[in-house]
């Protein structure tokens, strides 16, 4: 069943893609998972200036189409357009790159200690198929990617869409 659902955000992903990209956001993730009873696909997009509720309910209207012609679910589901949030797990080559290429701080978990620690912060230096290569309080960590149990990117909420979404509360 993980596998099928794994198809499903796959294919999602392939065909909301390049509308996504070209109404000016980034597709950060796409997944298909159970929650309670109900199924979920859950759209999680961004862009520079950060997300507000009107980006989740444009990029709602311009992917519902293009999700109702693919028709990639058997079951009923709920469909969820929402920021990619503030802590973003690293879950994905492209996502681990983006936090090395922008040097953001990261929260890395393992699931054995490593001296005496655990959990280590700091900014991704390098990786590759493998490995993970931290820098934190000066110091070059370089873990296995097996060991690692989560990364977490730190992202500053950004100030203009906060003050969007203030102005929605008050209407």
């Amino acid at each position: 069943m993980a596998e099928k659902k794994t198809n499903v955000a796959q294919k999602v992903k392939s065909a909301i893609e390049a509308a996504v990209i070209e109404a000016g956001y980034t597709l950060w993730d796409v997944a298909y998972y159970k929650e309670g009873p109900e199924m979920i696909l859950e759209i999680a997009i961004d862009k520079k200036d950060g997300i507000s509720i009107n980006d989740c309910s444009l990029v709602t209207r311009l992917i519902e189409p293009i999700i109702d012609e693919l028709d990639p679910i058997e079951e009923s589901y709920c469909l969820q357009v929402a920021s990619a949030g503030t802590v973003r797990p690293l879950n994905k080559d492209e996502h681990i790159q983006f936090a090395c290429d922008g040097g953001l701080k990261v929260n890395l978990g393992l699931y054995v200690a490593v001296d005496g620690s655990k959990e280590f912060r700091g900014v991704i230096s390098e990786y590759d198929e493998s490995t993970i290569t931290l820098v934190s309080e000066g110091i070059e960590h370089k873990f296995e990617k097996k060991q690692i149990s989560k990364i977490n990117a730190e992202f500053e909420a950004c100030e203009s869409a906060e003050n969007e979404n203030e102005e929605n509360k008050d209407e």
